[in-house]
């Protein structure tokens, strides 16, 4: 076993601690208008408003579809006066395209409550500004969306009830690079569904999809995971998961590296339940929120580290377009991510066996290296970029060809493999100034035997330091 101290490697880094999960309603109400309730409109971060950004939904009593940009800033919702408005619009989604500053949102039911739309609208902090693309998906509603911020490109999957009929598009993957949409093909095809829970996880690279609903008789409330790491879509066993993912909230906490569900109707009635998936499995974390469950506004704000959740409907007598706040406990996690590269003994595994618990040993274990074979363990803060560029990096112009660079080679470790594997032990302070701290690993096998002549590499494992 080989223990290294990564102390220096994690001391320019502070994160924020949270002891416990909560949600927090804001009183007294921050919306002005608490009496005609909205829901399915769209939300995002964007620095220009300090916050949030959210775009039209759906109001009740009287129905009307709505076209109204408001922001909040934490404290105070403020309405926008934009020059240029998109049309009314609801069951859409909006994400924040982070390499071109601008909200990204699509389609919808638009003009009206039962007409959809395949339009492209981006808000640029001042301004909404229609993108004509030569290529989009069909016009539709209650797809759900996520930005992939390594690729730089915006993820679209779904329909309404994940009808597949035609161009309905229910099973259907798309980008869009901010020029034009492009349909992804996938070997492995996520079945037609309607308002999954999506966010990208940006720690490892991928966005993950949860659950969602298929109208073709006799309707599946699906409660399956799938990942999407710009190649292919992946099934993702789980020992637990939220009991529904249809018309759920669903965002992705940046500072403590999860994804977070809330709400959404079962068989027994409203969820109030909030869940968290690290990569391996969702754990059950909060059990109180709004009683707004189903078709609210939830997002993230990095400027704060808080999560949102306003408006939607539901059971209950608390105050509609009501606004509340989620803080998530820093529990340490550790998940794999990206794929490896071959060596003469196939693709090696690098797998965490532990979680980087503040003051606790955390453990890597590498298999499927050949045999009496020798290479070096990598650690690093970054996932996105190193000294030449972006990650993840292509290695062909270092002689690794057919391999990717996933982490940043911070600080790197020899390791010897005589029987095919190596386990590395990284040691971390019990500071509670270390936590959230992201840790990246990846290991590299040095053999001549391998494919390019070179060596190979394992997958990379996103490890997140807390209690």
């Amino acid at each position: 076993m080989n223990q290294t101290p990564l102390f220096t490697l994690c001391a320019a880094t502070l994160a924020a601690a949270t002891s416990a999960q909560t949600w927090v309603e804001l009183t007294p109400n921050p919306f002005p208008n608490t009496t005609q309730v909205r829901r399915q409109g769209a939300i995002a971060f964007h620095p220009v408003q300090g916050g949030l950004v959210t775009y039209g939904g759906l109001q009740s009593t009287p129905t009307a579809v709505l076209d109204d940009t408001w922001s909040f800033d934490g404290v105070t919702w403020t309405q926008l006066t934009p020059v240029t408005t998109p049309p009314p619009r609801w069951g859409h989604r909006m994400v924040y395209d982070s390499r071109r500053a601008r909200i990204v949102t699509f389609g919808g039911r638009s003009p009206t409550t039962t007409a959809t739309a395949n339009d492209t609208w981006e808000w640029n902090g001042v301004d909404w500004q229609q993108v004509v693309t030569q290529n989009a998906p069909s016009p539709r509603a209650f797809y759900s969306m996520a930005y992939d911020s390594r690729r730089g490109v915006t993820v679209l999957y779904g329909t309404q009830s994940g009808s597949t009929i035609g161009t309905a598009g229910g099973d259907q993957t798309w980008e869009y690079d901010g020029t034009d949409w492009t349909q992804a093909i996938t070997a492995t095809t996520p079945p037609g569904l309607e308002s999954p829970a999506m966010a990208y996880d940006a720690a490892r690279g991928v966005t993950v999809m949860f659950g969602g609903w298929n109208g073709t008789a006799p309707g599946t409330d699906y409660r399956t995971t799938y990942e999407y790491d710009g190649v292919d879509w992946r099934l993702v066993p789980t020992a637990n998961a939220p009991q529904t993912g249809y018309r759920t909230g669903c965002t992705y906490d940046e500072a403590r590296g999860r994804v977070i569900v809330y709400g959404g109707y079962t068989a027994a009635g409203a969820q109030t339940i909030t869940w968290e998936y690290d990569g391996n499995d969702w754990t059950a974390v909060a059990s109180t929120g709004s009683p707004r469950i189903t078709e609210a506004y939830m997002a993230y704000n990095p400027l704060n580290h808080l999560t949102y959740y306003f408006g939607g409907s539901g059971p209950g007598t608390n105050p509609i377009n009501s606004t509340w706040l989620y803080s998530g406990a820093s529990t340490a996690i550790a998940a794999r991510f990206g794929r490896g590269c071959a060596t003469s003994a196939g693709v090696p595994t690098l797998s965490p066996t532990t979680t980087p618990v503040l003051g606790n040993p955390y453990q890597l274990d590498l298999v499927g290296a050949p045999v009496a074979s020798f290479g070096v363990f990598m650690h690093g803060l970054s996932n996105s970029s190193w000294a030449l560029g972006d990650l993840p990096a292509d290695l062909g112009p270092f002689g690794l060809g057919g391999c990717g660079l996933e982490v940043s080679p911070d600080a790197s470790v020899f390791l010897v493999f005589p029987n095919g594997s190596g386990t590395q032990s990284l040691s971390f302070p019990s500071s509670t100034a270390f936590l959230d701290i992201a840790i990246y690993s990846q290991a590299f096998v040095l053999d001549a035997a391998a494919p390019n002549g070179v060596g190979g590499a394992s997958n990379a494992v996103h490890g997140r330091l807390g209690l």
